[in-house]
């Protein structure tokens, strides 16, 4: 009777710690979403999310030390309630869903999106009072006579085909006068499926369910893909749909090592991750984690995801082609200039030694492809090796959105590697500080980087040491023992 009763208490611990963090990570996030917007909550918005975060560590924590069935229930029922409370206000540090509902009625009135930027004539008639207030309603958000919500209104569209087919849904599909929560709710619903997909995945690849948490519960997927509605939900969702095709079929985790995967799920996934990556183009660089898909297959299997990926992005692309030519990239080129990554200087890992730009971010994509090099030799799993090419590419590029972290914390959670969090977490002192027109934006941003890189290297160390192989016959790794990432 004493030994129940201890267990009980053993496991009432756990249970405590994780409803009071959830508990008020919620109130964290229905306070983020309904306080002002970046500019005028500033640093006072980031010690909010620097709290939410401290919550998160203590919440994934007491879920390792519960039965999985119990804790995968608290942890959906929390993830869907962070979720929620995230539709409490317009979007607070950032505008890009303005861009969104303008190309989604662009398109709704026959015209191709990236023909013209919102701010040219041709396009006058499609103005209305949300995303072009009158005096009255600039005054309200703080903005000067003749504004727009609109980010850069003078440039093209940069979104990617099918990303313009999915705001043409979400347009079509939402109530006229829901305005941004229209977008909140998309985001919402491909978190829905992420939180809905990511058990199962673990489960088909032999993880821990439990590490559910680590995305369900991190402030950034809240925050950026329904507070701010960020489409990247999106491709993230197609990403982890890619990695659940190639997924063992047998009971095995260490099945991906022994099958044979039927030609057609190579080119499915790699079809998969096209489409994300014509929804965002980042997702591209996870083609390589595919690999590991089989014994003695590299080229085969690479060759037959790629095949699916380039087919997707033909027929997105083409009816585009054909009708406006290379104005497809719209605003692609002039980010990257407006970034600095056409002269070199937003590589901060890489010039912080001292490097001229142009050299860091040579050095940076040497990285980059040194990684991939590594992905292809040694075939991690593809949930691992997914993780290091997204973790790399982000290290390498050091970017100031703190939204393209998101696509890594979620394979870094299918992957068992919540090392790469750091990474996700890297990028919020450095978007505030740019944001914000901090004086030392890059050097925080240097810091915030780097720190990340050093987390990540000792526990890839760490975990390299207790997986070294014993002097027992080898036997084929599983996802969760690969010697990197």
């Amino acid at each position: 009777m004493g030994a129940v009763e201890t267990g009980r208490r053993i496991r009432a611990t756990p249970v405590a710690v994780f409803l009071v963090a959830a508990g008020v990570s919620v109130a964290l996030s229905a306070s983020v979403a309904s306080g002002p917007v970046i500019l005028d909550g500033r640093w006072g918005i980031l010690a909010e999310l620097a709290l939410w975060g401290l919550l998160w560590v203590a919440a994934v924590a007491a879920t390792r030390r519960l039965p999985t069935r119990l804790a995968l229930g608290m942890v959906l029922g929390a993830g869907l309630a962070l979720r929620l409370a995230a539709l409490a206000g317009p979007p607070v540090t950032s505008d890009d869903l303005y861009r969104y509902a303008w190309d989604a009625r662009v398109q709704a009135a026959g015209i191709n999106p990236y023909l013209h930027p919102p701010a040219s004539e041709e396009l006058a008639g499609l103005r209305e009072s949300w995303l072009w207030p009158s005096e009255t309603g600039c005054a309200e958000i703080d903005r000067p006579p003749g504004c727009t919500r609109i980010n850069r209104p003078a440039a093209p569209t940069i979104y990617p085909p099918l990303a313009q087919s999915w705001f043409a849904v979400v347009a079509a599909v939402g109530p006229d006068n829901a305005r941004h929560t229209t977008w909140q709710v998309a985001g919402l619903a491909t978190e829905v499926g992420v939180l809905a997909l990511l058990p199962v995945a673990l489960g088909r690849w032999g993880g821990d369910r439990r590490w559910s948490a680590l995305y369900a519960l991190c402030p950034a997927p809240v925050v950026e893909i329904v507070q701010n509605g960020h489409v990247d939900g999106l491709a993230i969702l197609l990403v982890l749909g890619a990695l659940c095709v190639v997924a063992p079929t047998g009971r095995s985790a260490q099945a991906h090592l022994v099958s044979r995967a039927p030609s057609w799920r190579h080119f499915g996934a790699g079809a998969l991750i096209g489409a994300a990556a014509m929804v965002k183009l980042y997702p591209a660089v996870v083609l390589p984690a595919l690999v590991a898909v089989g014994i003695g297959r590299r080229l085969p299997v690479l060759a037959r995801a790629c095949a699916g990926a380039l087919a997707v992005a033909v027929v997105a692309y083409l009816p585009h082609v054909l009708e406006v030519g290379w104005r497809v990239l719209g605003y692609l080129p002039g980010y990257l200039e407006e970034e600095d990554y056409a002269e070199g200087g937003r590589f901060l890992i890489a010039t912080a030694l001292g490097l001229p730009p142009v050299a860091g971010g040579a050095l940076s994509l040497i990285a980059v492809v040194g990684v991939g090099g590594w992905v292809l030799v040694r075939r991690p799993s593809p949930p691992v090796g997914a993780a290091v090419l997204l973790g790399a590419l982000l290290l390498a590029t050091s970017p100031v959105q703190t939204w393209y972290g998101v696509a890594l914390l979620a394979v870094a959670t299918l992957a068992g590697r919540p090392w790469w969090a750091a990474v996700v977490v890297a990028a919020y002192p450095y978007y505030f500080a740019v944001i914000l027109d901090h004086p030392h934006a890059v050097g925080l941003g240097r810091i915030a980087y780097g720190t990340a890189l050093v987390v990540v290297v000792a526990s890839v160390a760490s975990s390299s040491r207790t997986l070294l192989p014993s002097t027992s016959p080898r036997r084929p790794a599983s996802p969760g023992s690969a010697t990197m990432g």
